[in-house]
């Protein structure tokens, strides 16, 4: 009653008595002794010839309708869960209408198609072959009815399923109908089997479509509910007798379906509690064994893989999806690790999907995918020969772990005994052959994702893309997946694409990094130029350091102190703000590079910021002022001597950020008088944020709470100009 009004409970006790009062009434009127002359009885009467005839009549052409509905209705609801197409709400509105539509209207229906004069009845009649008033139109009739609550059954079973199981399923090359035989189908049998069981039920209680079509003929297609329909006035008692016997049948049948719920009883799943709504193992927060550096003593040495292993294949990708906003071209070298980063929504996922085939070419209408020498543009999934590894493990919950891994193998044609010993050789290599026996919902989610690594790698794929493979692993178990996935692509390296959001991944993992944003690649270059000279602002934020970007204002290249041996000395003097610039002649012997002071304009702001550049710069080029958090001083009042970067900014949060904390504060407009003052101004684009890294004692004598107007400080010589 938790979280319910009183009140609810007097509608709800009422319309339990609305139901059950009336079958009570109808099974106290049973007569289970014969009268005084000897006549009737419960036992008597339900196994009069009559009553067996209609009862076994029932029952075979319930089974042989409810094959039926299993036939045709697992296809109809596959169809209206996995596709789309034009009319899709009319079409499941028609295979849903026997449920709204009088049983009666649905036998006229039928007879006016399949009668002597019916619109395919009649081209039945000339070939001999009659259906109306048979036990054929039994079957049809209930059919008829029943066939909805099998397509609704399964369909709701299919639509609350994780379709990306299937996606990994064609991705490790099995084709559609292995997919459906050994992924869709045993993940929704149980779903199956209840719509069957309910179709059933439904089939065997038909009465007014099989009455109009079929007639009542006994032993032909005189069922139990038109015996009970006849019986009600020749003999209530006969008819009250077949009514519980038909109450039993539902009674079971409800039992079936939904178990032990019936009588209130839980009975949990095995792996439920574990699980997540997919059916995939829930990460715990146990931290698995590290990975095996060698396989165990009483193990003999696992086979290093294949004798041969496929040569990494360079790739190549135009990607564009209008509906996405993703237009990406990229190329990566074979055997290189390129890891794509950018803000969620940036396209990265997307990129993914179009290189594995996951999107329709109407989706992504201009997507050109090449391996090494072929084009795999318009080719499926399975015979693209990649993997693909995603954030959750997206194990098969009805297989072993061990056939989970064999089963790319075994969609490949393997023989089963060898692609298991080959899932058993690649699970040792990932430190997990001890796992081989148990199922997917008995596994940690470390344990889980190195299993999904095995699977991956052992069909030797030509292209590895990983979608945030740790992003859902806590700190130890991510370590230890990171250092299986180090030693494989160190092992036989792997062209591979990773997308990811965590500084370790690309620095351990990475050998390139891509950067994209709004759809499209913002930076692009090897990982130490990246993360020291971000020219992004999320590089810059992985990095860990500041960026404001915008074009340049203003070169000074100061008149270098020439000495007599024709070179250059450092020049005396420096900023404004006090700073030393160091500079030297950028020709001569010996020569070194100029520190030239830039001005940069910033983006969408009248703000400007001051530092210094090594590379040659034009004015009116575009440029990234890149500086980081331990060079912002922080001040509660106008700074003194007019430094030259001193932006008034709002505090938005502070965070905890190794033994300092992270001030973040947003640019405002710098007049203080102003109360409304607001990110309108601010610098950057979309107001971007500004970190000062300070001691706990700072932030407490600055009193830094969010909403607090201060001014963040940084020295000239502190920020460095880079071209973008």
């Amino acid at each position: 009653m938790r979280g319910l009004p009183r009140w609810v409970l007097v509608p709800a006790l009422l319309g339990a008595l609305f139901v059950v009062v009336p079958v009570v009434a109808m099974v106290g009127r049973v007569e289970l002794t014969p009268g005084p002359d000897g006549t009737g009885g419960f036992w008597a009467l339900v196994t009069s010839p009559a009553a067996l005839d209609a009862l076994g009549l029932s029952l075979r052409t319930a089974l042989a309708a409810t094959a039926c509905c299993v036939v045709l209705g697992a296809p109809m609801a596959l169809v209206l869960a996995r596709t789309t197409f034009p009319g899709q709400r009319v079409a499941r509105a028609l295979v849903l209408l026997p449920l709204v539509l009088p049983p009666v209207v649905g036998g006229i229906a039928l007879l006016h198609t399949f009668g002597r004069r019916g619109l395919i009845g009649r081209h039945l009649e000339v070939l001999g072959i009659e259906v109306a008033f048979t036990t054929t139109a039994v079957v049809l009739a209930q059919t008829f009815v029943a066939l909805p609550f099998l397509v609704l059954s399964l369909e709701g079973a299919l639509r609350s399923q994780d379709t990306r199981l299937e996606d990994v399923a064609a991705t490790l090359g099995a084709r559609p109908t292995t997919v459906l035989r050994r992924v869709t189908l045993p993940r929704v049998l149980p779903g199956l089997l209840s719509g069957a069981v309910l179709a059933f039920a439904r089939a065997l209680g038909e009465f007014g479509a099989t009455l109009t079509f079929a007639g009542a003929l006994q032993g032909v297609t005189q069922t139990l509910p038109l015996e009970i329909y006849l019986q009600r006035s020749a003999d209530p008692d006969s008819a009250v007798a077949l009514s519980f016997v038909l109450v039993v049948v539902a009674v079971l049948i409800t039992a079936v379906v939904h178990g032990p719920r019936v009588l209130g009883a839980s009975c949990p799943r095995r792996g439920v509690e574990g699980s997540l709504p997919d059916g995939g193992p829930r990460p715990r927060a146990v931290v698995s064994p590290a990975p095996q550096a060698g396989p165990p003593a009483d193990r003999a040495p696992a086979p290093a893989g294949p004798a041969a292993p496929t040569p990494p294949a360079a790739l190549t990708v135009r990607a564009v999806v209008p509906e996405r906003g993703l237009d990406v071209e990229l190329t990566v070298a074979p055997g290189e690790v390129v890891a794509v980063l950018g803000e969620n929504g940036a396209g990265k996922s997307t990129l993914v999907q179009v290189v594995a085939g996951l999107l329709t070419p109407g989706e992504a209408p201009g997507a050109r995918v090449a391996v090494g020498h072929d084009d795999v543009s318009r080719l499926p999934p399975r015979r693209r020969h990649l993997a693909w590894l995603s954030q959750r493990p997206l194990l098969f919950e009805h297989l072993s772990v061990e056939d989970d891994v064999a089963f790319g193998l075994r969609s490949r044609g393997v023989p089963r005994a060898r692609a298991r010993e080959e899932a058993r050789d690649a699970l040792a290599r990932v430190g997990a052959a001890d796992l081989a026996r148990r199922r997917s919902t008995d596994l940690s989610g470390g344990q889980a994702q190195r299993v999904a690594i095995a699977r991956a790698l052992v069909t030797d794929p030509r292209v590895l893309l990983l979608d945030e493979p740790l992003a859902s692993l806590d700190v130890g178990v991510a370590q230890h997946v990171r250092t299986v996935l180090h030693h494989a692509q160190r092992e036989h390296p792997r062209t591979t694409l990773l997308v990811t959001h965590d500084l370790l991944d690309v620095l351990l993992l990475a050998d390139r990094v891509v950067v994209l944003g709004g759809g499209r690649v913002v930076e692009d270059g090897p990982v130490d130029a990246v993360l020291t000279r971000p020219r992004s602002r999320f590089a810059a934020r992985l990095a860990g350091v500041n960026l404001l970007a915008g074009s340049v204002a203003h070169v000074a290249v100061p008149e270098p102190a020439r000495t007599a041996g024709g070179g250059a000395s450092e020049t005396a003097g420096g900023t404004a703000d006090g700073t030393d610039l160091v500079e030297v002649a950028a020709d001569g012997p010996g020569a070194e590079t100029i520190a030239r002071e830039v001005t940069v304009a910033v983006d969408g702001a009248e703000v400007r910021v001051h530092g210094t550049a090594d590379e040659p710069l034009a004015v009116g080029g575009g440029a990234v002022a890149v500086f980081e958090p331990r060079a912002v001083a922080v001040h509660r009042t106008t700074p003194e001597g007019s430094p030259r970067n001193a932006y008034r900014v709002v505090v938005t949060s502070v965070e905890p950020h190794g033994p300092l904390l992270r001030v973040w504060g947003r640019a405002v407009d710098d007049d203080p008088g102003d109360p409304t003052a607001g990110a309108t101004t601010a610098v950057g684009h979309d107001a971007p944020r500004l970190a000062a890294d300070l001691t706990p004692r700072a932030v407490a004598e600055l009193g830094l709470v969010p909403g607090e107007r201060v001014w963040f400080v940084v020295k000239a010589a502190e920020v460095r100009v880079h071209p973008r």
